[in-house]
This record gives structure tokens, sequence and C-alpha cells, in this order.
């Protein structure tokens, strides 16, 4: 039957070469969609059963997380990915878990999250994140609204549709382009105070959090908290909110049952459920007394250029979002950009210094359309810096800082042969399918060239370190825009290096670097 229907389809598609043009179209689409899901519900019919996925054991009560506990267990939590690539070795491309009462999957093709992400629905059910929403439902207070993080069906989608406009379209990020790289030449000045009589800053990694920070207050509050600052206080508002979100994060990666634990916390206030509260109050204290700063510069701005208006302050002019709204999302903002941008661009500098060949290539694409140290990256020439953009992403290709992404199926799919029934949740590890040698050649090398060469196009789904459609990443551009503006500065003042232990990775909310970031900066 299945092939029957796939000489169908090609039949169907080669008579509707030959109808005239009128006739293509609606006709066309018509008698192929009808064919293909036909052809879909013979593959659903014969794919095998669900409880066939191949499984460790299912431990009552708590499943498979037995397999990162203490002392029983055979993996470290910390090291989710090197469990992954084992099951994966061990069980094959799918695999099922049980995490306490969540039925889960985990896939590692490319095909599995294209089907995964194509039939996510309407409204895309991600992993909730349960201490945030626990959390912001008793601090009402701050949290009138629960904010694109923890918001899931309608509600999140309204949210999303109002804010995406001020932060995916290129035109409305670009106006932080000149700002962006003020904050990116500040942070340079402080690595030439900062190194050692070797030239070397003992790790980069606390510089690159204050940087993140200040980048992305600038754009969302219009405010320059001054974590570049020399001799900053550890009681500055800047530390203050970077060391809170950093426990936050640690946390979370502690409480979450999706992290393989058991949420005790909902039972009894935990040690590390408390600390939680005790970080989130911080932030938020914090955070909300400079939105609400913003909040009245708007009023005093009166009718001004959007141009000059913060992110804040653009989503209330328009009328896209209620105060409450956007007072969360901003927070949310800062919150999530500090870890997420300071690592990809710890990694990024830990494979350029590993690869001196990639850097100088990068370094003369830099100097041709930056000959001078003065000059500052404009739109056109933001747009020409091909190399550049090719060695980012190649580093999130290597290290993606989200280890990979999870959905609640809408409906019955069919996974790697098996029949997946609606609301399970599927994991798809990223760091697994972006090193595949079925997609990528030389899949561990750090090689940039591989995307300025459209000849070597990989599956379109093997590939999206910022997530796909609705739920994708809604800080993507200012991320990229961000990350851009350190690189270029960075690589035309300092050639870097790196003579350690390769660094490795520790699996939490966010991918993190498991050694220092040792790096030496030579002027260049």
């Amino acid at each position: 039957m299945r092939l029957n229907c796939s000489i169908g389809i090609v039949l169907a598609k080669n008579f509707l070469k030959d109808i005239s043009p009128i006739k293509n179209g609606r006709f066309k689409k018509s008698i192929v969609t009808k064919c293909v899901r036909f052809n879909s519900t013979i593959v659903m019919e014969e794919a095998k059963p669900f409880n066939e996925i191949p499984s460790d054991l299912i431990l009552p009560i708590i499943g498979t997380i037995w397999m990162s506990m203490p002392l029983i267990g055979r993996y470290d939590s910390d090291r989710q990915h090197e469990m992954n690539r084992d099951k994966r070795q061990r069980l094959g491309d799918i695999i099922r878990e049980k995490l306490g009462p969540i039925d889960a999957v985990m896939c590692f093709r490319a095909e599995d999250l294209q089907e995964l992400l194509r039939n996510e629905g309407v409204y895309p059910h991600r992993i909730e994140f349960s201490t945030l929403k626990a959390y912001r439902e008793s601090r009402k207070e701050w949290f009138k609204t629960a904010g694109l993080l923890v918001e899931q069906g309608k509600e999140w989608q309204d949210l999303r549709i109002k804010t995406q406009k001020h932060l995916l379209k290129p035109a409305a990020i670009r106006a932080y382009l000149d700002s962006m790289q003020d904050v990116s030449r500040d942070l340079t000045i402080r690595i030439l105070d900062m190194r050692d009589e070797n030239k070397e800053i003992p790790d980069m990694l606390p510089e690159l959090y204050k940087w993140s920070l200040e980048s992305v207050s600038l754009v969302g509050l219009d405010t320059r908290l001054g974590c570049l600052q020399k001799d900053l206080s550890p009681d500055s508002d800047g530390m203050q909110m970077i060391n809170s979100v950093l426990t936050q994060f640690e946390c979370m990666n502690k409480l979450e049952a999706f992290s393989g634990n058991i949420p005790f916390w909902k039972l009894f206030p935990t040690p590390t459920w408390r600390r939680f509260v005790k970080a989130s109050d911080i932030y938020a204290k914090i955070a909300f007394k400079y939105i609400n700063q913003s909040l009245e510069r708007l009023k005093e701005m009166g009718d001004k250029d959007e141009k000059k208006l913060t992110l804040l302050q653009a989503m209330l002019a328009k009328k896209d979002l209620s105060v409450p709204d956007a007072m969360v999302f901003v927070a949310d903002m800062l919150m999530a950009g500090i870890e997420t941008t300071s690592h990809t661009v710890g990694f990024l500098l830990y494979h350029l210094a590993k690869n001196q060949d990639k850097q100088e290539k990068l370094y003369e694409e830099i100097t041709k359309f930056l000959p001078s140290k003065d000059l500052k990256i404009t739109s056109p020439i933001y747009e020409e810096m091909r190399y550049l953009k090719a060695c980012i992403k190649e580093s999130l290709r290597l290290n993606p800082v989200i280890g990979g992404t999870a959905r609640t199926l809408a409906k019955d799919a069919v996974l790697s042969g098996y029949k997946v029934p609606a609301g399970t949740m599927i994991f798809v590890p990223y760091e697994e399918i972006f090193v595949d040698e079925k997609y990528f050649k030389s899949p561990f090398k750090y090689l940039p060239e591989r995307w300025l060469n459209k000849e070597e196009r990989p599956h379109p789904y093997s590939f999206i370190p910022f997530g796909f459609g609705p739920r994708s990443c809604i800080g993507r551009r200012l991320a990229e825009l961000e990350m851009s503006c350190f690189l270029a500065d960075v690589i035309r003042n300092f050639k870097v290096e790196y003579h350690y232990a390769d660094i490795g990775i520790y699996s939490r909310m966010v991918n993190t670097p498991d050694k220092p970031l040792r790096f030496r900066f030579i002027e260049r």
C-alpha cells in the first residue's frame, strides 16, 4: 500500500506538470495534499508501537531518572551531553525516557526534529519552567503577568506577536549598532587593564557577563549600569544582577523535573528552593527599579522619534503591551541575555584561539572593511562581514549554548518508525545532531568556510541553534549583533591565544565552559 501511494504521488505530480497554469494552484495543492495525507496514514498504521521504543530500565515513581542519581546512577548530571551520546550508541536514534510522571522520548535525527517542529500545532507547547511560574505567582507585586518565558497557549501567542516586531525586525535592532560598539570598546579597554605580565586574563567569563548585561540593559532600558568600570563593587546593581541570575539558573538546574530531578520543592521549601527565591527577589527588585526609571523618562519625553526610544518605551509608546507585560518582558530579556550570549562568545574566542588560521582570516576581513581601529561598523558593512558571521555560526554548531529543544506533541506522530502519542514530551539534543557526520563533513573541526560554500548545504533542521518557528529565540538578532560588535573589536585589537587543556561543557540550563577561559590577548 505504501509503495502504491508513493507511485501515485509521482504520477500526480507528473500529471500536474502537464496541465495549464490556470488549472495549476488550488487543484494541484489539493491532489498532492490528499495523497500525502493518505501516505502519512499508511505510515502511522505501519509504525511500531510506542512501548517498543528502546529504553533503559524504568523504575517505579522515578522512571529513568535513576541513571543520573548519585551512587546508583551511571551518568554525571553535569555531563548530560556525554550521557546522550552513550545512550545513542547503546540504544539507537530514538530512546524512551520516563522522568518521574513525564513520558518522554529522546530523538537524535534531524528528520525527527523536522517532523516535530513542523507539527507543533498553533500554540507550540514547550517545557514549562515550573520554578519561574511558582515564584511569579507568589510575587504579584512584581509579576502581574507570567511573561513570555512562562506563558503557554493563546496567552503566550498574543504576547509573542506583540513583542517580536521590536526584536526580530533587522531595522529595529540595527538602531542599536552604534551604541553596542561603544560597550564592546569599553570591554576592549578593560582587557588592556586586566592582563597580567603574560598578557593573560585568568578567566574571561566574569568580564563577559558584565559586557552582556551592559549591552542588553542599554537596549532595553537606555541605561549604562557601569558594569565595565574598574574595581566594580560586589554590591553594585550590575554585579548583584549578574550573581542573582547565575544563582537562579544554577538552582533551576537542580529543581526542574525536566533536568532529571525529583521536584521535592513542590511539597516543602527545600534549601535549593529558598536559595532560588532569594536570588530571584534580588534580581526582580533591581531590574524593576531600572524599568520604573525608564518609564518615568518616557513620561517626560512626550512625543519623540521612535528611534530614540528604548525597547521598553517603544513597546509602550506603540501601545503594543500593557505596562505589566512590558516590564516583565524586559526583565526576562535582561535575565536571559546574561549567560547565553556570554557563554556563546566565550566558546567562540576559544575556537578562534585554537584555530589561528581562521582567526587570521577573520582579522583580514575585519581590517578590509575597518582599516582604522577607530572606525565603526555601519549597517552596509555589517551585511558584508560574511566570514565573521560564519565564525559565529560554526562556534554555535560545535558548542550550542542551549543543549537542545523540547516540545509536547500536539498530535500523534511517527518518529524513527515508532508511533509516539500526543502529549509525549520530545527532547532533541542539539549537541548530537550538530556534529553528526550524516549532516556535516569533518563534524568536529572548526570550519567557518562550510557556511560560505553554497554547494555544501546540510539538512535544514541539522542546525537550528536559536530554535525554529514561533517558539524560536526572540532575542536572536540582538544576540547576533551584540556578538558581532564584540568580535570585530576584539580581533582587530588583539591576537587571542589559549594554551591550556581543551575546554568542554557542563550541562546546565545554559551550557557552560568547564574550565576557565584563560586567554592571552596580544596587541596587534
